[in-house]
């Protein structure tokens, strides 16, 4: 193709975009002639909607990829770009896409890089059992960790072995939970220091001209003691990883590289041969970093020492950290905190009034209190209810105990509260000062009795969980890894009238619903060959006669048996809550799953009811209603009543988080019935057919694990889309939405039986 050719047809492939034609040209310059230009371009259709400039880089490195993979191979090589672009970033995919043979080909044979999500399975089981918490593993573009979650790079490459990339990413994991362990981020203030000690390490490197200097000193000095810590505590990692840490030495920090950071990042590689090879002025600040009782508050001293020989000496060069050592991210550190001790509080006073709730004596005070008017307030509290505590034993693997004083009289703290009350000392927040709003909220709970809480606002809800799924790319035949974030959100419930006259309104028809349903309880089937029974298997009869004529014995099971079944089927509604079934659509859903609810409650089967809606990839949200093995409450009625459009369409990830949830359910048959008013759409690009394919391989997912999906529509347009997506037989149409109540649990009838 020359020039001209080459440029229309990228213009069409990208088509409706109008791109600027100089870019193209220069883009596509260079394949002219190019024997496998074809399949060259059959992936820009992939590469351009994902990101215009990525396409623009894939085609000036695609020729000399050539030389290392085949045609064949170009599609995999394209997934892979993708992949490091969506967790990495443009620079991400364009370092990967630059060395064809370390990224791609030696992965492909299993000889090179190492892959976060790959490690992720044992890897977290590892760090889980370190720390004995629940830290998790999350990809990210540099390492760190705000004290909850390790952030890791995506993919390893550094050494030239698969198998000493998986250590390294073992090496990471080990620093960042050193930092934990040891409080880095949290030191005791100095002795000189004024002040509160919340945030106190950023406010020490704020105070010095240069803050990323002495943040880069502190962090240095302190990966050094963790090197130490490390070697106490797991000297058979550090052992194994020492060829590494030299690897990483000389890359990073060559014998000619000068400066005070050097030398610091050299011995923080190897810390155990540190204080032989330190140069002079390092020597006694690697002796005292090296002692089993070194803190973070030497390594606070120690930074501001070298932070005046660096600045006297114009030595203050600040090179990018060690790869193992990661980065400080302050901001995301304290906000983890905050998060983390706002429920850990909020935990130990509710745990601590109930316990107060279950003392006779207390119960006594508190109740003296409010009636005296003061509600359990903090007078009542400081005056005759105090938490104290007792020091630790001098022997090993002693703890800190704390005790309840009720006036003259003293009892230890269950092991949970025990548990609770150290856990907010290592967030200096002394568990002292929750004793009077633990009072508090006993003196209120007796006040008020049970039942007697105060109405929450209507539509307010709060987050469960949330969780990453992947999401199906069409034209790259591929997946796009943790694309989509969901919320599983609750659902506030609202006191209305609407299921109440719903009941009235359909009660003739909820009398049949509840008739036919009970007819369908029980499943008959015929045992043939039984020993009593109520007829004559007559199969049986005639083969025991041919045995009695041929001389064996016969056969005693001659009769038929009558067995009656219990059903055994597990079924998840998803309903519809986009903004589409705003008015009489969103009202006829409500009705028909309080009809469906009330039939479902004779006939015993397990079912659970969630709604879905969203906006964007990262704002993708499930309403629970009722879980699966929830009772149909009053408080499931006004759930549904509190039902009310959202915004937007997305519904793979509310289905593949069904599919999620079924995983740990056993049930001979069970179903995924979606209700929906239209097709899969989003804010964003997710339309048309990428919506389409995404949602038909979400509901092939759910098929591969047993789950049988089907789809009640009012869609007008449904026949144009809904067959490719569930399949002919898997969905049905309802020209009329007024019907829907009526026909909703008729439809689920013939589903089961």
């Amino acid at each position: 193709m020359n020039l001209e050719q080459l440029t229309a047809r990228f213009f069409e492939l990208v088509a409706p975009d109008l791109p600027n034609s100089w870019e193209v040209e220069d883009g596509v310059e260079h394949l002219v002639d190019e024997p496998a230009v074809d399949a060259i371009l059959a992936q820009v259709p992939v590469i351009w909607p994902v990101s215009n400039s990525l396409c623009y880089n894939y085609l000036g490195q695609v020729t000399r990829a050539l030389t290392c993979i085949d045609q064949a191979e170009l599609p995999a090589w394209v997934n892979e770009i993708l992949d490091h672009y969506e967790a990495g970033g443009l620079r991400a995919a364009q370092r990967f896409m630059v060395d064809v043979e370390r990224n791609f080909v030696c992965h492909m044979r299993g000889e090179s890089g190492a892959r976060l999500q790959e490690i992720q399975g044992w890897m977290l089981p590892y760090i889980q059992g370190l720390s004995g918490a629940d830290l998790e593993l999350a990809p990210a573009r540099t390492v760190y960790t705000d004290t909850r979650t390790l952030y890791l790079p995506h993919e390893l490459n550094e050494l030239p072995a698969r198998e000493d990339n998986i250590l390294l990413y073992k090496l990471i994991v080990a620093y960042q939970w050193a930092f934990c362990q040891m409080r880095t981020f949290f030191p005791a203030p100095l002795p000189e220091s004024r002040g509160q000690a919340e945030k106190y390490l950023q406010h020490f490197f704020d105070s010095f001209p240069d803050p990323v200097l002495v943040g880069r000193l502190y962090h240095g000095l302190e990966t050094l003691r963790a090197g130490f810590f490390l070697h106490r505590e797991l000297p058979g990692l550090m052992r194994a990883t020492e060829p590494l840490r030299r690897i990483v030495q000389t890359s990073f920090y060559p014998d000619q590289a000068k400066g005070l950071l050097a030398e610091l990042d050299r011995a923080c590689c190897l810390p155990s041969e540190a204080c032989a090879e330190a140069t002079n002025r390092l020597k006694d600040v690697v002796k005292e970093l090296g002692r089993v009782n070194a803190s973070a508050q030497d390594s606070l001293r120690l930074s501001r020492l070298l932070y005046e020989q660096a600045t006297r000496t114009e030595d203050n060069c600040v090179p990018p950290p060690l790869i193992f050592q990661g980065e400080l991210h302050l901001t995301a550190v304290y906000t983890a905190r905050e998060q983390q001790s706002k429920i850990l509080s909020d935990t130990f006073v509710e745990a601590l009034s109930l316990h107060l709730l279950h003392l006779p004596e207390a119960r006594e005070r508190v109740e003296a209190g409010r009636e005296k008017g003061e509600g359990g307030s903090k007078a009542v509290g400081d005056r005759t209810i105090v938490l104290d505590r007792r020091p630790a034993e001098p022997k090993e693997d002693a703890k800190e105990t704390f005790y309840l004083r009720i006036g003259n009289e003293s009892s230890e703290l269950p092991d949970d509260l025990q548990e609770m009350a150290r856990a907010l000392d290592l967030f200096d927040m002394k568990p002292e000062r929750y004793i009077s709003s633990a009072v508090g909220r006993a003196g209120h709970a007796m006040a008020d009795g049970p039942g007697n809480g105060q109405d929450v606002d209507a539509g307010v809800e709060t987050v469960v969980h949330a969780q990453a799924y992947d999401e199906w790319d069409y034209r790259r035949n591929g997946f796009r890894k943790n694309w989509c974030m969901l919320s599983e959100r609750e659902i506030v419930p609202v006191r209305s009238n609407f299921v109440s006259v719903t009941l009235a309104r359909y009660h003739g028809r909820i009398v049949r619903l509840r008739h036919q349903f009970e007819m369908m309880r029980n499943q008959e089937r015929f045992l043939r060959r039984q020993r009593d029974g109520d007829d004559i298997d007559l199969d049986a009869l005639v083969e025991s006669l041919a045995d009695t004529r041929a001389g064996l014995p016969p056969s005693d099971r001659l009769f038929i048996r009558l067995q009656r079944n219990e059903r055994d089927i597990a079924v998840l509604f998803l309903v519809d809550m986009s903004n589409s079934t705003e008015g009489w659509v969103g009202t006829a859903i409500k009705e028909s799953l309080v009809l469906l609810c009330e039939a479902m409650e004779t006939l015993g089967d397990r079912y659970g009811i969630y709604g879905f809606s969203g906006m964007r990839r990262l704002r993708c949200e499930v309403f629970h209603i009722k879980h699966l093995d929830e009772m149909y409450t009053e408080e499931v009625r006004q759930r549904i009543g509190a039902i009310a459009p959202r915004e937007y369409t997305r519904m793979a990830p509310a289905i593949r988080h069904m599919t999620s949830l079924f995983q740990t359910v056993d049930a001979r048959i069970r179903l995924l019935i979606t209700l929906s008013d239209g097709k899969p759409e989003d804010y964003d690009d997710y339309k048309g057919e990428y919506a389409i394919e995404d949602t038909r391989h979400a509901l092939l997912e759910a098929r591969s694990t047993g789950i049988h999906p089907f789809c009640i529509t009012i869609d007008r347009h449904a026949h144009d889309y809904m067959a490719h997506m569930y399949g002919e037989s898997n969905y049905i149409f309802i020209d009329d939405v007024h019907k829907l109540p009526a026909r909703m649990p008729e439809i689920y009838r013939v589903l089961t039986t």
